[in-house]
């Protein structure tokens, strides 16, 4: 057991926090994305992609995200919200509140600079 107050690593790319654990072979992190933080404008730089292509599997503890996807599909996350979002896709924090969840997929390399979303491939 592990705590994520305590966590393994910590990332702090532009305008978003990840806080990661590792139990056994399973990483988990929790993500804190501030208001104004979108993959486009804060992580598509890093990353090297034309859309997010991190598979997300999570829990949202608060705030709001929406999701585009590459074919045009929209769909927000909130609080107390379970997600599975597939590879493809544009998202950002709505208002004034930040997107806090819990990453249960691909959470070993979030916030890695030029992972080309490698961990997504499963």
């Amino acid at each position: 057991m592990k705590s994520l107050d305590l966590p393994d690593r910590k990332r702090c790319p532009d305008k978003a926090e990840f806080d990661l654990v590792t139990v056994d072979d399973y990483t988990v992190a929790r993500l804190i994305l501030a208001p104004g933080w979108r993959w486009s404008e804060s992580a598509k730089p890093a990353e090297l992609t034309a859309f997010c292509e991190h598979h997300h599997l999570g829990y949202c503890i608060s705030g709001r995200l929406d999701i585009e996807t590459a074919d045009g599909g929209c769909s927000s996350i909130h609080a107390h919200d379970t997600y599975a979002l597939p590879p493809g896709h544009d998202e950002w924090v709505v208002g004034d509140e930040p997107f806090v969840a819990v990453e249960f997929l691909g959470a070993a390399s979030f916030g890695r600079p030029r992972s080309y979303g490698m961990h997504a491939l499963i």
